[in-house]
């Protein structure tokens, strides 16, 4: 008797061991480790689940027996981890902005790899670095027989986009993204921005599409047999002073035939300068400059087209000194020359530096005291030339600065305008085609209206809001005072975008 009491004694306490260390395993998550599924954070989409995301993207990793996650991997590459949040069934992670994906490196594995104190899991999973994008296409066309440039079967196209990674296809596809033949005889650079191809023997259309298919999305870019039309975006000036360097940026710049200033001027061709990208044109402004009875625009032909913007509109002219600028009641200032000389200032001194300019202008010459270097004009009336309805967000306002000599006294310097009442300081004293200080010499600068007055609509409302008085004025901000400063401002403007 005593004998089956002491054998079940045992039994039973064989089995609490057993229940025992079955708990601890629930707890601890001691089985093999598997994942089941990865979805998003959000507890309502939790059926909606994935295999393939974009870099950047917090994913929630759901499976059983994941806790006490040592490593994390995605494409063989540890990856940071909250271990408060790591349950038994979770762990949530965002996928690094870095991480090295498959098109960058083949090899890569597409996996997520979950290591634990008791086990490995691991599911197949694909990351990608974002949608590919192509920007433009590049190509030496040969001339006809009629000495027209076109695109022939066998010609070289260079494709330049963004992310191009894991190509699937390529294609000639007409207007409406119907493929009309393959391309497969390409090559793509090390770092996935630059497609060569070689055209098939196919009849090449007028006009067409290349569409590159890969495994994140299709890219797209637009082509003709012919050289394709001019694009103008911007301009780093477009009242540049005589000796100014000027950029003009947009698209399919090259194949040049003219680049022509307002109706009246032709720049030399020869001393025009294209970049590889086909998206800039830089040329010197010549001495000579357009007449007010210039047709107010810059035109840049190509084999391919004209492409246009505005250049020297003298009816968005708000101030040039020159007496083109709007009315005025009266203007003052400290330590002013210069300006118009029907206004009666003090005469530009010898030691001005200024050799170029595009006529007369304001100089301001001496030792910085907190209360010099400044300029205010009274009852300031706007320009005529701008349609009421324009919205504030196309307005830029433009003018030129040169700064003689470095600055040391003070560790900052910038310019505080105020403008149709509306003020805005801490511009910099930079040009807005290098984002560089340039010593002696003319830097151009735009600021977007919505930084004078965030809460206007239109141009309307804000020629409507200005109340007059002092309202247009300048002053040179600076931190501390003792610098010998040579500074002159001139072609204060408005300038309208183009959509």
């Amino acid at each position: 008797m005593n004998r089956l009491y002491i054998l079940l004694a045992a039994l039973l306490a064989n089995i609490a061991m057993l229940s025992l260390a079955s708990c601890s395993d629930d707890d601890n998550g001691g089985g093999q480790p598997v994942i089941e599924c990865v979805r998003t954070t959000d507890p309502e989409l939790a059926d909606s689940t994935f295999t393939d995301a974009t870099v950047g993207q917090m994913i929630l990793i759901q499976g059983a027996n994941l806790s006490n996650a040592i490593h994390v991997y995605i494409n063989d590459q540890d990856v940071y981890f909250n271990s408060n949040y790591n349950t038994d069934t979770h762990i949530i992670v965002t996928i690094p902005s870095d991480l090295v994906v498959r098109g960058m490196d083949e090899s890569v594995p597409l996996e997520i790899r979950v290591e634990t104190s008791h086990g490995t899991a691991t599911y197949a999973f694909h990351v990608v670095a974002g949608v590919p994008s192509l920007e433009l296409y590049k190509a030496d066309l040969a001339p006809n027989a009629d000495g027209i440039p076109e695109m022939v079967p066998g010609q070289e196209v260079k494709l330049v986009g963004t992310l191009l990674h894991e190509i699937e296809h390529i294609y000639v596809t007409d207007l409406d993204t119907v493929p009309m033949f393959e391309v497969t005889e390409y090559k793509l650079n090390a770092d996935r921005t630059e497609i060569t191809l070689t055209m098939p023997a196919n009849e090449i259309p007028d006009y067409g599409i290349y569409m590159v298919e890969c495994y994140a999305g299709n890219a797209y870019c637009g082509f003709s047999k012919s050289p394709m039309e001019p694009e103008i975006h911007d301009i780093s000036t477009d009242m540049p002073v005589p000796g100014q360097k000027v950029v003009i940026y947009g698209k399919y710049l090259t194949n040049l035939t003219s680049i022509n200033l307002g109706g009246e001027i032709e720049i030399a061709l020869d001393g025009v300068v294209e970049n590889d990208a086909m998206s800039e044109l830089v040329f010197t402004m010549p001495d000579e400059l357009p007449s007010k009875d210039a047709n107010g625009i810059i035109s840049v032909s190509t084999l391919g087209g004209k492409a246009t913007l505005p250049f020297y509109r003298y009816d968005w002219i708000y101030e040039d000194f020159d007496g083109n600028g709007t009315q005025m009641a009266y203007g003052w200032g400290t330590g002013l020359k210069g300006g118009n000389p029907e206004w009666g200032w003090e005469s530009l001194p010898a030691t001005c530096p200024i050799t170029k300019s595009s006529g007369n202008f304001v100089y301001f010459d001496g030792f910085t005291a907190w209360w010099d270097h400044n300029l205010t004009i009274n009852s300031k009336q706007a320009p005529q030339g701008i349609d009421p309805s324009t919205p504030l967000s196309k307005i830029e306002f433009r003018y030129a600065v040169y700064l003689q000599d470095q600055y040391t006294a003070a560790s900052t310097m910038t310019t505080k305008l105020k403008i149709l009442g509306k003020e805005k300081g801490g511009i910099a004293i930079a040009d807005r085609a290098t984002g560089e200080l340039m010593l002696a010499d003319w830097m151009s600068v735009a600021v977007p209206m919505t930084e004078f007055a965030p809460d206007v609509t239109t141009w309307g409302d804000l020629c409507a809001a200005d109340a007059g008085g002092d309202n247009f004025t300048i002053f040179l901000e600076y931190d501390n005072a003792g610098d010998d400063v040579r500074i002159a401002y001139d072609n204060f403007r408005f300038y309208v975008k183009k959509d």
